[in-house]
């Protein structure tokens, strides 16, 4: 919808007017604007030129902040300007079998002193004005003339005289109470919460007040932890959560009967950050959601409900790793990653399937390996490593089975139900310092990597492990840094049947790419690897370093994945 010829600064909603609903728009071009967003009846899809701009307010001198539908009054309209004007807009009578409102000026209210009115917000017959020097005036409904319109001329006396009588004294209203002391700076937003019990007032002096709506008083202060100012804030019906965006991209969500910050999270991360509009979207059918409007977009964010945790207590000393095991392993058997990822993929199962459906265990330098009972909240069992610290953990693909990492330089294997089954030894005598598993054409393999540079794979069946003789990489003599992470790939989105691949970070900077092809490679492969630069760019060293066979065909489209 185009019109305005300055930047659009307020808009409002009234889903009770017009056909389907009309939207009002301030801009700094100094105008407001009705507009019937949804265009004519009979395309159900119109062309720009099909939207319909219904009327053009231009009664102000500034750009206008803020406009708010005045619900409980007739639908009228209130708008401020920074022009220093609070102005009141009454729809025209005898237009009720017309397809929309006329809009006529019925008040304006000057704005005491230098500043000029920010922000505002109705309630019911009662006006909250807040203005550039931090103060928040309250208007409320007043059957007097103090206010009332100024002829131009005495000619226009007549005119004036008739129009004030043809307005109803909803549309006027009179100062009955000012507050200067709620923030230090300008008022940038002011927002009705609680059933209109309380209004929120964010300001540039990083803070949030919560004003008890009735009486005035000051209910309690929030204050930015991380410096940055509050531009946008929603009320969540359901939990009666106040959140608030700030400038950095975070969004506080905080609980203002109990006067706690009950969570924050970053939102945005990549510039710009500024969260500068959001809208709380509760009871639809398929969930609860909140709106993030952002300079450049506006993102939906799925609000997972009822989610809590536990402190589950053990371990004596730090714990090194978490994994997960489903009850029914085979589910993953064709799956290329961690069960614990696609948790979020099964259906939805009660408190009680879901501790039948997976194991969480956890392993820490205390040397103990612990099973959780995710529904009973406690201990199940636990295995005990006696002879070598445990520097990591993970779970098998097809079996029940756990594999840790040791500082002796060894892999064991672990059956959860019987314990420790067998020692695995790696090809240096390093400490293992990360795990990785996958499928490769229907069997498991096992990775390891060790503080000398080298990964060890094997083969995983039910009753051995053998070496991976198959699967296993050549290295070259020359002497790498520590292996720091290891990551398997099915490699699905580089050919139908899979590209099984896997991912080797080195402490030196360096990321080589490991590929499960035939032993026979073709004269067309090339080797390479890959050297961090900068956290957005991947650069190929020369063939002459290389450690891996990659499909050249292939390799373009795994190094784009990986920097995506």
């Amino acid at each position: 919808m185009r019109g305005h010829t300055g930047a659009v600064l307020t808009l409002d909603f009234a889903p009770d007017l017009g056909p389907e609903g009309l939207l009002f728009s301030g801009s700094a071009d100094r105008s407001i604007k009705t507009w019937d967003p949804w265009g004519v009846n009979d395309t159900p899809l119109p062309t720009r030129s099909g939207y319909s701009c219904v009327q053009t307010l231009t009664e102000h001198c500034g750009s206008v902040v803020c406009v708010r539908i005045l619900t409980q009054q007739n639908h009228g309209l209130v708008s401020c300007s920074l022009d220093r004007t609070v102005k009141t807009w009454y729809p025209a009578e005898g237009r009720a079998l017309l397809l929309y409102p006329w809009f006529l000026p019925a008040q304006s209210i000057t704005q005491p002193g230098s500043s000029w009115p920010s922000a505002l917000c109705v309630r019911s017959g009662t006006l909250f004005v807040g203005d550039s020097a931090g103060g928040i005036s309250v208007y409320a409904q007043s059957s007097g003339h103090e206010n009332a319109i100024v002829p131009e001329s005495a000619l226009d006396i007549a005119d004036v005289k008739q129009l004030e009588d043809s307005i109803d004294t909803k549309f006027q209203f009179g100062l009955r109470r000012k507050f200067s002391h709620f923030h230090s700076l300008g008022i940038s937003r002011l927002e009705l919460i609680a059933d209109n019990c309380f209004v929120v007032s964010l300001g540039y002096d990083e803070k949030a007040q919560v004003i008890d709506a009735i009486s005035g008083a000051l209910s309690s202060t929030i204050c930015s932890a991380s410096a940055a100012r509050f531009i946008s804030c929603a009320w969540d019906e359901r939990d009666h959560i106040l959140f608030l965006g700030d400038v950095a991209g975070y969004v506080h969500l905080w609980n203002i009967f109990e006067d706690k910050l009950v969570g924050k999270k970053q939102m945005v991360s990549t510039m710009p950050l500024a969260i500068v509009g959001m809208y709380s979207l509760s009871g639809t059918p398929t969930g609860d959601f909140l709106l993030t409007g952002l300079a450049n977009g506006v993102k939906q964010w799925l609000c997972n409900r009822n989610v809590g945790y536990v402190n589950y207590s053990g371990h004596s000393d730090a714990v090194v790793a978490v994994v997960v095991i489903d009850n029914d392993i085979s589910s993953f058997a064709d799956e290329e990653d961690d069960p614990a990822e696609r948790m979020s993929e099964l259906p939805a199962f009660t408190s009680a399937e879901s501790a039948k459906t997976c194991q969480f265990f956890s392993t820490s330098l205390d040397g103990s390996i612990r099973c959780w009972d995710s529904y009973e909240m406690k201990e199940s069992f636990e295995f005990e490593e006696k002879d070598s610290e445990i520097t990591c953990m993970i779970a098998s693909k097809q079996f029940h089975k756990l594999f840790t990492g040791h500082d002796g330089g060894f892999v064991k294997v672990w059956s959860i139900h019987a314990g420790e089954m067998s020692t695995l030894l790696l090809e240096g005598n390093g400490p293992v310092t990360c795990l990785a598993a996958g499928i490769v054409r229907d069997q498991e393999v096992l990775l390891a990597g060790s503080a000398d540079g080298l990964v060890s794979v094997w083969e995983v069946n039910h009753d051995s492990i053998p070496r991976g003789v198959p699967f296993q990489p050549s290295f070259l003599s020359e002497k790498q840094g520590e292996v720091t992470s290891l990551i398997f790939c099915k490699g699905s989105f580089l050919a139908q049947e899979g590209q099984e691949f896997f991912v080797v970070g080195y402490f030196t900077g360096q990321i080589v790419i490991w590929s499960f092809a035939k032993k026979a490679a073709k004269p067309t492969s090339l080797v390479c690897c890959v050297r961090h630069l900068h956290p957005h760019h991947l650069a190929l060293d020369p063939p002459s370093c290389a450690w891996t066979w990659c499909h050249i065909e292939g390799l373009y489209s795994a190094l784009q994945r990986m920097e995506r």
